[in-house]
């Protein structure tokens, strides 16, 4: 009997309204929520840490940028805010809502032209690995039916896209 109802719990529901007996997909963990995914960089936490979150680096390694306006404050900090001009021409607007240098960093996004609204969340975290790091990321999307279409595929960008600035920093660390 249940503890407050008086009655016995429900049973399980029958026939086609029953979950899927298979098991789930690894990395399934909650409806619009993203894998997390790791990359290494050949740099310390701080030197990714640093370029990773400052606005105006983004169009050198985010492949969906064209360039990044109203950066404030100029400095990466909790409450900073930018404008990203994306490649199909979206104008999300951004904020940091987490930083805590070199370990962990979140933005928060809004599209207002998709719909009612669309908002994603990507954190990353960093990792000290040997004379490098392991950069972490997770991106979540919600927003009028589109949130769990564009979580399952932001991983691929993102994954490329920190690559992309692993790249670019170890070039600039070994002077190329």
């Amino acid at each position: 009997m249940g503890p407050y109802v008086g009655r016995a719990a429900a049973r399980a529901a029958g026939g086609r309204d029953r979950a899927h007996p298979g098991p789930l997909r690894r990395g399934v963990r909650a409806p619009d929520r993203g894998d997390v995914l790791s990359v290494p960089f050949d740099v310390p936490a701080e030197v990714a840490f640093d370029f990773l979150v400052d606005p105006r680096h983004r169009p050198l390694w985010q492949s969906s940028l064209r360039r990044v306006l109203d950066v404030s404050p100029d400095e990466p900090a909790v409450g900073q805010t930018w404008t990203d001009v994306t490649t199909p021409g979206l104008r999300p607007r951004m904020e940091t809502t987490v930083l805590d240098r070199p370990r962990r960093w979140t933005e928060r996004g809004t599209w207002q032209k998709l719909g009612r609204g669309v908002r994603a969340e990507l954190t990353l975290t960093f990792e000290e690995a040997g004379a490098g790091c392991l950069v972490s990321a997770e991106a979540t999307v919600a927003g009028l039916g589109v949130g769990a279409v564009l979580t399952r595929l932001a991983p691929y960008a993102i994954r490329s896209d920190l690559r992309r600035a692993a790249r670019i920093l170890s070039e600039r660390a070994s002077g190329q």
